[in-house]
């Protein structure tokens, strides 16, 4: 932590290769030490094997930072030792990434790997042959992977050296500080007079959450122990608790303005600030999170609970009174970059602001043990996003190198035409496919390089095309088979993972057209409130929560049947694109079922009532 906070600091700019390069190796060693070998022959000789390994082959790049640095491209024949190096480099970072990962992403490495070599083959092969390259040597491999900014050392590992390490470490002590039992806190005195209050808490408590974590699944097992029980306890059924309790988690990673580790890559990417990405995200997560309080409070209506009584809430000035100061950090990262401040010194001073927090008041002391355990909790959070960045580093310089993004790019076009609505289609598949069983920032990274240039290419808005993708990055965390966020909250709600997964999948069906809203209509991503604005946020509210009442089927008092569903989907669609005609039309009918469904429940009161 001493090193990062020196390298944000004003007093010192260090190297890129240097940054990176230790970056890497501290993931490498900690991550060794986190995650051993479950070797049963001398498991402790293969851990020192590794880091010895890690020490030498990193360790050369950070020394030698340098000449690399000078190094022409692709005009030297390496030398055995730097072979050693490069290669050893790449076995290092995919043994800890497996460690700490699994084999999902470690799996797609290794299968780019061999692509780039097997790739002048697949000519061989019709339905590969799309794929088929030039091939690639291995002193072209190695200088792409080891000795450049465009494989390992790349964009990814530096926005997570320069960036994405202290916010992870700031969201980690505020934690263990108590910030997060103060949020949660709050939430709850806000929302448990209204119906369904802790469904609701629960969606507000974990978005925050999210927010400072950066990780569904962390979130799901801190704030859900708290939320998923008490849904349980006011009437939620066990899947639909936990279905909530995933997508909120989830939906945190795109909340402003401390957003997942993904946006400060994609700010990057983009070439933008941090603030214009957080900026442009804000109107999509409040639709996030509206289309699931809408859900939330429709459920509640259809199951007929109940509020929390005052002594189960609190209250919410007591609340604020009692730990207000762990508003502080959070204000000083906004105030900061919102003055234009990059994201690494707002971020530098909102570490020592979150550090001193504690200290200011005599309620909010924490002991020193807390707070080293609260710098432990960041430091393994930002091992894995390290050692993720790495590896998706790799994948990024085998599709440069070997030329398959334009490869993807022609074939998607090829299919979609020029029709940009069929290519978000194929997209959004694509994504799910390159994202399954991923976090979000390595399937992010995919995306972005493979999937978001096709986007651009058939006239997208950059910022939408890299925000569509990230939106689908975010949400392969619920969307099953492998909804891990989901899936983590199974056990807790003490239900199957397969009922909570396809739950929060149902449930979350409102959220994937929150994209396309997006792309359709550029100015939900650069908010100024003219006329124009205004609709386009109207329309986007009704669609999505034509779809938040579809999926619970519960509309003015009575349950919906299948024509009334049917007519909400239309209501949804009709509400995507621009255009006066279909946008009145789309009110005409949900106005028009709104008051049918009104009418049936006053002329049947003995079958609303009660109907679950």
């Amino acid at each position: 932590m001493l090193f990062h906070l020196a390298a944000a600091s004003p007093f010192w700019i260090a190297p890129n290769f240097v940054l990176r390069g230790v970056h890497l190796l501290f993931a490498v060693i900690i991550g060794v030490l986190l995650f051993p070998s479950k070797s049963r022959l001398f498991p402790r000789w293969v851990d020192a094997a590794l880091m010895f390994v890690g020490v030498i082959c990193i360790g050369y790049a950070v020394v030698n930072h340098q000449a690399i640095a000078i190094r022409p491209p692709w005009t030297l024949e390496a030398t055995p030792f730097e072979l050693f190096v490069a290669l050893g480099t790449i076995g290092v970072v995919l043994e800890v990434t497996r460690r700490s990962l699994g084999m999902t992403i470690t799996g797609l490495c290794i299968a780019f790997i061999i692509y780039a070599f097997v790739g002048p083959y697949l000519r061989f092969v019709d339905w590969l042959r799309p794929l088929a390259h030039r091939g690639v040597g291995i002193n072209e491999f190695v200088d792409q992977m080891y000795f450049s900014f465009e494989g390992i050392f790349g964009t990814a590992l530096g926005v997570s050296a320069e960036y994405i390490f202290l916010f992870v470490m700031f969201g980690a002590i505020l934690q263990v500080a108590g910030g997060g039992d103060f949020f949660i806190n709050l939430t709850r005195a806000a929302t448990g007079a209204s119906r369904g209050g802790p469904a609701k808490m629960a969606v507000v408590a974990s978005g925050l959450m999210g927010m400072m974590s950066g990780s569904s699944v962390a979130n799901v097992a801190t704030t859900g122990s708290l939320t998923i029980p008490m849904m349980k306890k006011l009437g939620y059924p066990a899947r639909f608790a936990g279905a909530v309790e995933a997508i909120a988690s989830t939906g945190g990673q795109i909340t402003p303005p401390i957003m997942g580790a993904a946006a400060f890559l994609m700010a990057a990417i983009l070439g933008r600030d941090y603030l214009e990405v957080a900026s442009a995200a804000l109107v999509p997560a409040l639709l996030f999170f509206a289309a699931l309080l809408i859900a939330v409070h429709m459920m509640a209506l259809k199951s007929a609970l109940r509020s929390l009584d005052a002594a189960e809430r609190g209250s919410t000035w007591r609340t604020l009174k009692a730990g207000w100061t762990f508003l502080i950090p959070v204000i000083v990262i906004i105030g900061m970059m919102m003055s234009g401040y990059t994201a690494s010194f707002s971020a530098f001073f909102g570490v020592l602001t979150t550090l001193a927090v504690p200290f200011l008041r005599k309620a909010t002391f924490v002991s020193a043990p807390r707070l080293i355990a609260g710098i432990r909790l960041g430091v393994e959070g930002a091992v894995v996003v390290a050692a993720a960045c790495a590896s998706a580093g790799i994948i990024v310089g085998i599709v440069q190198i070997s030329g398959l993004g334009f490869r993807f790019s022609a074939l998607v076009t090829d299919i979609a035409g020029n029709n940009l609505d069929l290519a978000l289609v194929l997209a959004m598949l694509a994504s799910f496919i390159f994202g399954m069983g991923m976090p979000t920032t390595p399937a992010y990274i995919v995306q972005a390089t493979l999937v978001a240039p096709v986007l651009i290419k058939l006239g997208a808005d950059p910022m939408a095309a890299h925000l569509f993708v990230f939106f689908y990055a975010v949400l392969g965390q619920i969307t099953p088979p492998l909804a891990v966020a989901a899936y983590a909250a199974a056990p807790i709600a003490e239900e199957t993972p397969s009922r909570v997964g396809w739950s929060a999948f149902a449930l979350g069906i409102p959220v994937y057209i929150i994209p396309f809203l997006f792309v359709a209509n550029p100015e939900l991503l650069n908010p100024e409130f003219t006329l124009q604005f205004v609709g386009t946020i109207l329309r986007s509210f009704l669609a999505i929560s034509a779809l938040s009442i579809m999926m619970v089927g519960w509309f003015m008092g009575m349950r919906l049947n299948l024509i009334g569903r049917g007519a909400l989907l239309v209501v949804a669609a009709m509400m995507i694109h621009p255009g006066l005609i279909t946008s009145l039309a789309g009110v005409g009918v949900f106005v028009a079922l709104g008051l049918a469904q009104w009418q049936f429940a006053r002329t049947r009161p003995a079958a609303a009532e009660g109907e679950t």
